[in-house]
């Protein structure tokens, strides 16, 4: 890839004034413009990437992806054309009926030579692929960055025009998080309004026994989203199939229904919706969740010997009906098939035994440990994605920790 042009330190070139031109009139014709971006590498951000474009082009969205990650362009191999090459800037590659890619690997050497490139090359790259490729009309635009704050993320915001929104993807590591705080920072620098914050490998789920073990640390996310006052997207447990599903070259959300990962790929993917077409966040989706009370006003300590569940049915962060149910008599199952024939979708209680929590995970419930105090305070902190589970189980029915054998 030859790039065009001389970049000056002081004025413009005819060239890059046509360049600008062309970019105004490529601009003009996407809806909406995403970067997603992380302060350190490793966490999992052209992941989240992919498999965002891929969610919204399964959504009905024309969409293309920009794999601005100069030195690292991972993008053509999760979707299954690494190595593949296109002669000309002008149409990028068609992976999906309503995804179309651009990556600077379509146009180097083989995918092991190293891109030893100075700032103003790398600039000149990406002024070149929003000049010259013709995405056509698009109602998405998803930008895959490199990580941190440097060129790359720097030249796409200062010559991309409005950019609806950052994502900024981290892990709950204290190195992760310290660094996402930056690009948040950078974001609002350069007038970039932050979407949200993803937590990338937020725990493990058992696959054998259900249980979560939080390898890197819990609740690092949600205290950060607090801190900087930004939306919590999404929480993804690490899972093997992720891995497998990107190296296939099919994004993992596309065979992950009924997968607690995959619902926190399709959050992102309708948060990402309902803040750029218009609305609020909070209103993404519909949900009962049930609380167990002996006095309707307290959560009870264990979910299996309360007097009542309230019952509270959700739109987004408004309730809009709550009833009290009574349960059947405390035996093993009884209850979690009790809950599901409900509809539930989460609970929120103070113990459970591990049997349950695994019942429950299988229907895909979220289940919420470790509640005390209020029912409403317990309620309002869920919805706004700020109340973290302790992860532990009712000692008295199946032990603590993760004892499974396999």
């Amino acid at each position: 890839m030859k790039i065009k042009g001389d970049v000056k330190m002081h004025g413009k070139t005819v060239e890059m004034e046509m360049q600008d031109i062309a970019i105004k009139e490529n601009s003009a014709k996407i809806k909406h413009k995403i970067v997603v971006m992380s302060g350190k590498g490793g966490v999992g951000k052209s992941t989240v990437a992919a498999n965002l474009a891929y969610g919204l082009a399964l959504e009905g969205k024309k969409v293309g992806i920009l794999d601005a990650d100069i030195h690292g362009p991972n993008i053509p191999l999760m979707f299954g054309v690494e190595g593949q090459k296109l002669g000309s800037l002008s149409e990028p590659m068609k992976v999906h009926d309503n995804l179309s890619l651009v990556s600077l690997s379509f146009y180097v050497g083989d995918s092991d030579s190293p891109i030893i490139w100075r700032g103003p090359a790398k600039l000149g790259a990406i002024r070149q692929f929003m000049a010259d490729v013709n995405w056509g009309e698009l109602d998405y635009l998803v930008v895959d960055l490199p990580p941190g704050t440097g060129d790359e993320p720097l030249a796409v915001a200062q010559n991309m025009g409005k950019i609806d929104g950052s994502i900024i993807v981290t892990t709950p590591q204290d190195v992760a998080l310290l660094d996402s705080r930056k690009s948040v920072k950078f974001s609002k620098l350069v007038n970039m309004p932050v979407y949200g914050l993803v937590e990338n490998m937020s725990g493990f789920i058992c696959p054998h026994c259900g249980d979560r073990i939080d390898i890197f640390k819990n609740g690092g996310g949600v205290k950060a989203a607090k801190e900087l006052n930004i939306d919590l997207l999404a929480k993804i447990p690490l899972d093997a199939a992720i891995v497998e599903a990107g190296d296939s070259g099919k994004p993992f959300i596309y065979f992950s229904k009924g997968n607690k990962a995959g619902e926190e790929f399709r959050n992102i993917v309708q948060s990402v919706i309902i803040k750029s077409e218009g609305g609020d966040i909070k209103m993404a989706k519909k949900m009962k969740i049930a609380v167990p009370t002996n006095d309707r006003t307290n959560v009870e300590e264990h979910f299996g010997h309360c007097k009542e569940f309230a019952i509270y049915e959700v739109e987004g962060d408004k309730v809009i009906n709550v009833e009290f149910i009574v349960p059947p008599p405390h035996a093993p199952g009884v209850i979690p098939n009790f809950l599901n024939e409900h509809g539930i979708n989460a609970i929120i209680t103070g113990g459970m035994g591990q049997m349950a929590v695994n019942m429950f995970k299988e229907k895909n419930v979220d289940v919420i440990l470790g509640a005390v105090g209020a029912v409403e305070s317990n309620l309002k902190e869920y919805l706004s994605g700020m109340l973290e589970s302790t992860g532990s189980v009712c000692a008295h029915e199946h032990g603590e920790g993760h004892s499974c054998s396999h």
